[in-house]
């Protein structure tokens, strides 16, 4: 995701304020009690929705131009993906009762056909869930030659109740022969299994899923309005482009947390475990930490805010669990608790919220001690999960990595490889300033607007953080703010780009815009949803869109990411890729490039080690035995036959495992480089366990080996490594005069 920072930051995001006429009916139909209605908020909110789309979306969308019978069919694949409970006729019906006035319903802000649709479906999930328990009442039969397709997303839909019966029968089936192979010895067949071995299995495998269909039942019955409208709505939007959603306050709120690395809370992980608020971990300084009254495993029984009256939350949806918790900073919650090391008693636990900093999603940095024939290259590795950033003093990642940066020189690294595997993007200033840690100065991206205008976003900052070798590590993941910095380090011939043979191929720009109502407007305070709007589209330097394409890697290596649909041109109504005109640019002549010559050498230096190297026959088989399951769409419901095939899968699973496992000691030794911001955090942690903090937490100098082996990043390693010693060997490097690019 790539975000326009000065839209985005929360207090300076920029408001559209389009106007709406406050009707003060609401929508009243209701068949059950059971039923979920639309509030009358959510039609001033579906109103402004629609007119900001029709002003802000980059395509000049129009409402006018939906097409009703694809719509229904997006909203109901987010309902029923899997097909599993409506018939051909109850969704023809759908079609039939709003294709014509789903327009007319937008635009008058009417969320009646989403909730109807919803409370059917509502209706035929619980019947279905109850038909389901039911059917468990006996033991399904495992000695049929009936088969099942887990994934029916591209099936029809059943043509009668009868053939939707027969599905549900193979579902229950099949995940009954799921859970009972599960407790059976993978080394029997079926005829070498005691029979009390097999019933006691099957006993197990009902339990289990009368509670997992228990679970179900109440997740929906849970559902709640304010959800149904994001489904709705988020259908709505993107049917325009992939990226173009509908938050309601709950989204928005996560979307915040995520995109700054910081909230105001106590400072605790929790899970719902069978109803109960457990307690799974307490963030390093955070207040539940400090308090030393609270612990892992802890289960939360109510929930009061300051001296007000406790709330039981014993069976209460954890993120309603979540909202009583959070709350402004310097507030107090008590917690009514049963300790887990003494869970006869309960007790209560005053905490005040605090201002939380989640440094486990921050930069993070290792040095690799890299042999290469008799000399050893020191090559720092920066992992950068997103392009994060915050409107106030919380951390940037380009700070960040300008940090970890500082720290490798003072170590004495000779090459950097930014390794962007698992960085789905963030803000486009983040991404301009990033790329600018490594040029000195010169442009990063073109950003087209909606009227075909175009901006050229350029680093000014005259500041080399890193003038050396320098390798990016993408795969299939990396997207958006990723793909701005790859492939504009590419066009300057800065980077090398190693991975998956293309990343993502996100091209466009989000703006996140608050939904400012007439009887809001002027209360900051006032939480409020929002859209995230796809307002532009970027190009790099050199005038190509990553859309649909993205940055093809210099090298790439065998990888099963090539055969999945996770890339953007696996996403319906993905805008189209185009070009525009490069930037002329000229290059400062004491800058680090690499030339053209160098790419081949390194190239056919790792050709030679992938086509003889174990690890590379390793994922090469690894890629292939991905490619053979994933042809297997129909599974039996046999159990006999199923044990054999477990075996046989095991296998070779084995096999490849211990394969893997074998590479151990090819792994290089690492050193971890700690940010400021994570030191901090753990000398709080120590301080509020009343354990003493070493003043030299960030002095650990020993290098110690990976946990496991990472292939990509060995391979990237040798790569620059090769580099180091390529441009020691002869001047390869060039500094040219004058480049244009």
């Amino acid at each position: 995701m790539c975000m326009r920072s000065h839209l985005v930051s929360l207090n300076k995001i920029k408001m559209f304020l389009f106007s709406v006429s406050i009707l003060l009916g609401c929508i009243t139909h209701v068949e059950s009690a059971a039923d979920l209605e639309p509030t009358a908020l959510m039609k001033h909110e579906t109103r402004w929705l629609v007119e900001a789309l029709e002003k802000a979306h980059y395509s000049k969308v129009s409402i006018k131009n939906l097409d009703g019978k694809s719509f229904i069919d997006r909203y109901l694949q987010k309902l029923d993906k899997q097909k599993l409970y409506f018939i051909n006729n109850e969704v023809e019906e759908f079609k039939k009762s709003y294709e014509a006035t789903l327009v007319t319903f937008f635009e008058q802000g009417n969320l009646f056909p989403g909730f109807e649709i919803y409370n059917s479906y509502k209706q035929n999930s619980l019947e279905r869930i109850d038909w389901a328990i039911n059917y468990l009442d006996e033991f399904p039969n495992l000695e049929s030659n009936r088969s099942y397709e887990p994934d029916r997303t591209d099936l029809d839909w059943a043509i009668s109740e009868d053939i939707l019966e027969d599905t549900w029968e193979n579902l229950i089936t099949f995940e009954f022969l799921n859970e009972t192979i599960s407790q059976l010895d993978s080394n029997n067949t079926l005829e070498l299994i005691p029979d009390s071995n097999l019933t006691e299995a099957r006993e197990e495998s009902k339990r289990i899923l009368i509670k997992r269909y228990s679970r179900w039942k109440k997740n929906i019955e849970e559902f709640e309005a304010s959800d149904v409208q994001e489904l709705y709505l988020t259908a709505l939007t993107q049917m325009f482009d992939p990226h173009t959603t509908f938050m309601n306050l709950k989204e928005k709120e996560k979307f915040d947390q995520q995109m700054n690395n910081e909230f105001v809370g106590i400072g605790a992980r929790l899970s719902d475990e069978d109803g109960y608020c457990t307690i799974k971990g307490l963030l390093p300084g955070g207040p539940a930490e400090a308090s030393r009254e609270l612990e892992a495993d802890d289960i939360i029984l109510k929930v009061a805010q300051s001296d007000g009256d406790f709330i039981d939350v014993v069976d209460m949806k954890l993120p309603k669990i979540v909202e009583l918790i959070k709350g402004p900073k310097d507030t107090v919650v008590r917690l009514e608790i049963r300790p887990t090391k003494n869970p006869s008693i309960s007790k209560v636990v005053s905490i005040i919220r605090d201002k939380i900093k989640l440094t486990e999603n921050l930069a993070s940095g290792k040095i690799h001690q890299v042999q290469n024939g008799q000399k050893i290259n020191m090559i720092g590795v920066v992992e950068l999960p997103s392009f994060y950033g915050s409107s106030g003093n919380g951390p940037k990642a380009t700070d960040d990595v300008e940090e970890i940066i500082t720290k490798f020189k003072n170590n004495g690294i000779e090459g950097i490889i930014l390794d962007l595997r698992r960085n789905g993007g963030g803000y486009l200033s983040e991404a301009v300033n990033l790329a600018g840690l490594f040029i000195s100065r010169g442009p990063v991206v073109q950003v087209k607007n909606t009227d075909g205008s175009i901006r050229k976003k350029f680093d000014f900052n005259p500041k080399l953080s890193w003038n050396g070798p320098l390798a990016i590590l993408v795969s299939r993941f990396s997207a958006s703010a990723s793909e701005i910095v790859a492939g504009a380090l590419k066009n300057h011939n800065r980077a090398i780009i190693i991975g998956d043979p293309t990343t993502h191929g996100k091209g466009t720009v989000q703006s996140l815009i608050q939904m400012n109502l007439p009887f809001n407007f002027g209360h900051s305070n006032v939480k409020k949803s929002a859209a995230k709007i796809t307002i532009q589209k970027y190009y790099l330097p050199s005038g190509k869109s990553t859309q649909i394409y993205g940055v093809i890697s210099d090298i790439s290596m065998p990888t099963i990411n090539t055969y999945r649909p996770i890339g953007e041109s696996d996403l319906d109504f993905a805008l189209k890729s185009d070009t525009i005109p490069p930037v002329q640019s000229r290059r400062p002549q004491n800058e680090f490039v690499y030339h053209s010559e160098n790419i081949r050498k390194l190239k056919d230096f790792s050709n030679i080690r992938q086509s003889t190297y174990e690890e590379f026959n390793y994922l090469n088989k690894s890629v292939d035995w991905f490619r053979l399951k994933k042809k297997e769409k129909s599974i039996s419901l046999n159990l006999s036959e199923r044990l054999i095939k477990r075996k046989s899968d095991e296998i070779k699973n084995n096999e490849l495992n211990d394969i893997y496992d074998s590479f151990t000691d090819k792994s290089y030794l690492e050193q971890n480089i700690v940010l400021n911001i994570v030191q901090e955090q753990k000398a709080k942690s120590l301080i509020a366990r009343g354990e003493k903090v070493d003043q030299n937490l960030d002095q650990n100098k020993t290098f110690i080996m990976p946990e496991n082996f990472d292939i990509r990043l060995t391979e990237s390693l040798r790569i620059v490594s090769d580099w180091i010693l390529l441009r020691d060997a002869a001047d390869l490097s060039i500094k040219p005069s004058a480049t244009e690019i």
